[in-house]
């Protein structure tokens, strides 16, 4: 029994340290195994961490898009705002003209006007023409909106005409002009007073220089002989009561082919009062008065000129609408000489039906023009016309027109009174017969 004792107690004792070097070869292992796996965790979070930086660069770069997206839609916002209080407009006009004098093919530029310049925006005959291409930008006024432009830029014949550039055809058919481009500010003083800076259609006669706002295809001999077309200054109107009252200060009278410059230093006023009589009567009483900047050619600094205008305007029903518009002129000029007379055109259209339409105009023109020197004579001229219209509108925006116009000299001071180009290209007779066909497409 002592010796099986003895013999455990040694079993036992051997058996110690080898379980004691058995647990520590496992907590080895176990040490290792974690150290590899704090080195793979290791690993991983320095992966997360390169990843959040990168995801973090992404971020900020893509929140510098965001910034530049948002810039740029808020710009093109501003911009779309500001488009939307734009008014813009326009029209594309072509017309052929046919004079039955049947002018020979080597005097056809310029041979529908004569001496007395009777036809500037028909000049030529016989011959197609491409008129205008014109376009109209406005940012209007109001009491919201106090401050705008006016921009009419007009490309064709009728701007070769405006700008005084000419070639071997007549007017060119290929010029750009600016008829107006004016700055417009709605002041806060009584019911408000409007004003414009810059370049601006004049304030005087029936017609205007735009195709579509005629009643004819070509503009009248009191239009062409006494009525300024555009002027260059500052202009205010207001609203006095039941009239409209406008006054300005002008670089002169009268600027033809257009120009912006002062020539002579002299300024001249220009005005109007216009206002309705009832729902039918309206009336225009208008004038220019100061530096005769470009009447007859040339002016010096003490030149003048007078231009006073009277448009009265009927309109009874919408089917018809006319208006009576008197001239009166004076012009004191030491360099081509003095000119004074009057005009009278008497116009109107009635509407057969929606898309039919005729017109008429009737003009007689007084003219006397007293030269320079003891050797040049008074010149006088008069001047009968007589237009008739048809305009239908063919389809929607799209409107054709044809015309017949007489115009007739009498007592002119020339021999015969021959003031207008006959067959042979020469001043041989005294009246004309022109037929027309104009084409206008409205957007």
């Amino acid at each position: 029994m002592i010796r099986i004792s003895v013999s455990l107690i040694a079993l036992a004792m051997f058996a110690m340290p080898m379980g004691a070097m058995a647990s520590t070869t496992d907590v080895e292992a176990q040490l290792r195994a974690m150290e590899a796996r704090m080195t793979e965790l290791e690993d991983k979070l320095e992966s997360a961490n390169d990843q959040l930086d990168q995801a973090s660069t992404r971020l900020e770069t893509q929140q510098v898009v965001i910034d530049r997206v948002q810039t740029d839609v808020e710009a093109s916002s501003g911009l779309a705002s500001f488009l939307d209080t734009l008014e813009i407009g326009g029209w594309v006009s072509a017309s052929y003209t046919y004079n039955f004098e049947d002018i020979d093919g080597v005097a056809l530029a310029g041979s529908n006007s004569g001496i007395v310049a009777a036809n500037p925006f028909k000049a030529d005959s016989n011959s197609f023409s491409f008129d205008q291409l014109w376009f109209e930008l406005e940012r209007p006024i109001s009491e919201e909106n106090r401050a705008g432009f006016r921009a009419d830029i007009v490309f064709g014949k009728t701007a070769g005409l405006l700008s005084g550039l000419t070639g071997g055809d007549g007017f060119s058919g290929n010029d750009l002009e600016v008829y107006q481009a004016y700055v417009q500010y709605l002041a806060p003083i009584g019911d408000g007073v409007t004003i414009k800076a810059g370049k601006f259609a004049t304030l005087i006669g029936a017609e205007v220089v735009q195709a579509p706002y005629n009643f004819n295809i070509t503009r009248g001999q009191v239009y062409n002989l006494f009525q300024p077309i555009t002027h260059t200054g500052i202009l205010a109107s207001t609203t006095a009561g039941p009239v409209d009252v406008t006054v300005g200060l002008v670089n002169g009278t009268r600027n033809f082919p257009a120009s912006d410059i002062d020539v002579n230093k002299n300024k001249a006023i220009l005005a109007s009062i216009s206002g309705d009589v009832n729902e039918s009567v309206s009336i225009s009483l208008a004038g220019t008065w100061g530096a005769a900047q470009e009447a007859g050619g040339g002016a010096l600094a003490g030149d003048k000129e007078t231009i006073i205008d009277l448009i009265i305007g009927f309109s009874p029903s919408d089917s018809f609408e006319a208006y009576i518009n008197a001239d009166y002129i004076d012009t004191e000029n030491d360099l081509t000489g003095d000119t004074d007379g009057y005009g009278i055109a008497v116009a109107g259209r009635y509407a057969i039906s929606e898309r039919t339409g005729i017109a008429a105009r009737v003009e007689y023109i007084d003219l006397e023009f007293e030269g320079v020197g003891p050797m040049v004579r008074d010149v006088p001229l008069e001047l009968f016309t007589v237009t008739g219209t048809v305009d239908h509108k063919l389809a929607n925006n799209l409107t054709v027109r044809g015309e017949l116009r007489w115009d007739s000299a009498e007592d002119s001071g020339v021999p015969g009174d021959t003031l207008f180009i006959g067959d042979n290209g020469l001043l041989t007779e005294d009246d004309q017969l022109l037929g027309g066909v104009e084409i206008i497409y409205n957007f």
